[in-house]
This record gives C-alpha cells, sequence and structure tokens, in this order.
C-alpha cells in the first residue's frame, strides 16, 4: 500500500525542452481503502529554474491507518523532457523512518547509460535503457504522451533494482465529478503482464490529462481508490 499509493521512449541527444502543454499543477486526493477513508495524498509538478522538472508526492494516513503507516512517505521525481519526452535525472523516496532503511535515492546517467544508488539499503548499479521510468516519472510521461496524441501501450519502470514492464490499454470514457467541476476524461488501465491487478486512471484533456481519480483493483475488486478534492493548475504552464 506505502508504495501503490504513494505510486517504450526514445533517448535523444538534444538539449531539454519542455512540452508547451504540460503545465505545473499542485493537487491533492483523498485515499480510500477498502471503503474507508485512509487519508491524503498531494501531488505537485513544477518547472524548475534550469529548464528542469520536478514531479513529488506526499502521502499521509489518517485515523487508525496511522497504526500502520505512522509517517507522510514523500516521492519525488526530478526529469527533463527531450523530444517531447520524458527522462528522468533523479528519484528520491523519504518513507519517514528515522532509520531510512526503506529510502531509495536513485541516479539515472544517460550518458554512461547506467541508473545507480541505493534502494531499501540495496546497492543499485544497473543498465538504463531508453524509455525507462522511475515510479513518479512514468505517470508524467502517460500524461505527456496523450497532450501530443499518443497512446502509450507499455512503459518500463525501475522499480528498487528491479525493471518491471507495465501495459497499458485504454478502458473507455467517463465523466467524473470534480472539484473543478464535471470532468470529461479518458479511462487508462496499467498492469503488469499477466496480473490480475491493475491500476485505473481517470485522465482529463481539459486538465493537461491530469488524473481525477485512481483505482488499484484486484480483478473487479477495488483495493483502493484516490479522488481528486482540490487541484490548482498554472494556466501559462
Amino acid at each position: 500500500m506505502r508504495r501503490a499509493i504513494a505510486m517504450g521512449i526514445l533517448l535523444a541527444c538534444c538539449l531539454p525542452v519542455a512540452a508547451a502543454e504540460l503545465r505545473p499543477f499542485r493537487a491533492s486526493y483523498e485515499v480510500v481503502w477498502k471503503g474507508i477513508t485512509a487519508g491524503r495524498s498531494e501531488l505537485h509538478l513544477e518547472r524548475l529554474p534550469n529548464g528542469e522538472w520536478a514531479y513529488s508526492s506526499r502521502s499521509k494516513a489518517r485515523g487508525v491507518f496511522r497504526v500502520a503507516l505512522p509517517d507522510d512517505i514523500d516521492q519525488r521525481s526530478i526529469f527533463v523532457i527531450r523530444n517531447l519526452q520524458v527522462q528522468p535525472l533523479r528519484f528520491h523516496i523519504d518513507d519517514g523512518d528515522e532509520a531510512r532503511k526503506r529510502d531509495t535515492d536513485l541516479v539515472f546517467d544517460w550518458n554512461s547509460s547506467r541508473v545507480t544508488g541505493t534502494a531499501d539499503t540495496r546497492t543499485v548499479d544497473m543498465a538504463l535503457e531508453p524509455g525507462m521510468q522511475d515510479a513518479m516519472s512514468i505517470q508524467v510521461s502517460l500524461m505527456v504522451a496523450l497532450l501530443h496524441g499518443q497512446t502509450p501501450d507499455r512503459f518500463q519502470m525501475i522499480d528498487g533494482d528491479k525493471v518491471k514492464d507495465y501495459l497499458y490499454t485504454r478502458e473507455g470514457e467517463q465523466t467524473v465529478e470534480t472539484a473543478l467541476g464535471p470532468q470529461k476524461t479518458l479511462i487508462f488501465r496499467s498492469s503488469r503482464p499477466g496480473n490480475a491487478r491493475g491500476t485505473w486512471f481517470w485522465c482529463a484533456p481539459d486538465l493537461g490529462y491530469l488524473p481525477v481519480k485512481v483505482e488499484r483493483r484486484n480483478g473487479q475488486k477495488v483495493e483502493w481508490s484516490m479522488t481528486m478534492k482540490t487541484a490548482n493548475i498554472d494556466a501559462g504552464g
């Protein structure tokens, strides 16, 4: 639950350029676990002064769920956009435990094609292939692809010291009531090959394909969901 909630591209050698339609935002979501409100999650996308982007999340449990999840969970990805495609540079997870045994720090060196760092006290040093994402940048990769009329069908994500494939399928359209009023959305499912579990994203085109709703399902059973409660989107990008 910790990592799941707080959760093919070509490599280019040109200078970083921004996708004009990608807009900074800050949004908060209510997290419901098996029908019970379990906490809140905040997402923040910002453009840094040096031209890089930062995408971060903070998840906080509430009520009885603080027994299982007593600390804030912070995740942050620093990335650039090259040829309208997302390229992660650094990724960090802070699970709120002072011992830092479950923290993650990764550096993506595209010049040497290596990703190095630590994950859950394990040393990471592995080959970096074109298109690989971290647990945060993969979300932005979907948004950027949709903004440019592409429908991605697969992404590779580095999870700790492993590389995992995720398949993306379009599941339809639906109008969803949100904090910003009713929003038309495209529904996408992300899942591992051969796995009954998957994550559904309701992405709103009028909000730059920002997900206004997320569900984690095992077959037809919803395990947890996130619904957008507040959003502040930079109209100027």
